[in-house]
């Protein structure tokens, strides 16, 4: 095995079998059909590997190392990996970096912030993106999701809304690391899996989440995140699966500092 002990992403070990396995397909697969052996990713080798079609798609869990090693494979330049790194990748915040950058997002402190206050950013900068792309009703729309989270409620109910107003808003919503900011990277994660593979993804949820989730998901904002994720589509391989991979884990971390089940 060539993963590289990495503590920003170590957590996976204890995700849910769904997550692990929405994590794997997306290393492997270049679409969510799963039904033609020619649409698996060609740099993609962990489902080569004896254990993992010993384990897959049941008992992700013995495969969260394996799933780790090919997330960092996946952001190292495969000759790199071989000849300086002794066949490993690089670590998972570099690639968060590396997906800020192409993201050209500006005056980050990489060294002050921990990694997931760098997914936090990735993850505002799609969303930034996308309101400047929303019509005024479809801000409404959103704001009124926001409302339905007390925490943010209270912080909002007297302003006069506009689109900067939001964009703040957004920021406080994580920065308060609630519910409202996990929602808004289901709807980056669901929207870059639109761009990038064709169609969006399918979570478990349970039936109040669900509740929460829809004045969400029935808004405008999914519709300006797939519209501006689009260009995504014509990037190379690699850079496709690191887009997608820093959103499914930074969705994953958020869900699980949450307890969600």
């Amino acid at each position: 095995m060539a993963y590289r002990k990495d503590k920003d992403i170590e957590f996976i070990a204890h995700a849910s079998n769904e997550d692990l396995k929405l994590l794997a397909d997306t290393l492997v697969y270049k679409d969510f059909t799963y039904d033609n052996k020619h649409k698996k990713r060609v740099a993609a080798t962990l489902h080569r590997a004896d254990k993992y079609k010993r384990y897959y798609p049941n008992h992700m869990f013995m495969l969260w190392q394996d799933i780790a090693e090919e997330i960092q494979k996946f952001g190292g330049h495969s000759g790199v990996n071989l000849i300086f790194r002794g066949n490993k990748g690089v670590l998972y915040r570099d690639i968060v970096i590396d997906v800020c950058k192409n993201m050209k997002i500006k005056g980050i402190k990489y060294s002050r912030l921990t990694t997931p206050e760098i997914e936090d950013i990735f993850i505002e900068k799609f969303i930034e993106m996308a309101i400047q792309e929303m019509s005024e009703n479809q801000i409404k729309e959103l704001l009124k999701g926001l409302r339905c989270d007390k925490n943010i409620n209270e912080h909002i109910k007297d302003l006069v809304f506009s689109k900067d107003t939001l964009l703040t808003i957004v920021k406080l919503a994580f920065k308060k690391g609630g519910f409202s900011s996990y929602i808004l990277t289901l709807q980056v994660v669901n929207s870059v899996s639109k761009a990038i593979c064709g169609r969006g993804l399918t979570f478990a949820a349970n039936a109040a989440l669900m509740k929460y989730m829809a004045s969400f998901m029935t808004g405008g904002l999914g519709v300006a995140i797939t519209t501006i994720t689009t260009v995504w589509g014509f990037l190379g391989a690699n850079k496709q699966v690191e887009l997608l991979t820093v959103t499914l884990i930074s969705y994953m971390r958020k869900k699980q500092n949450l307890n969600i089940n």
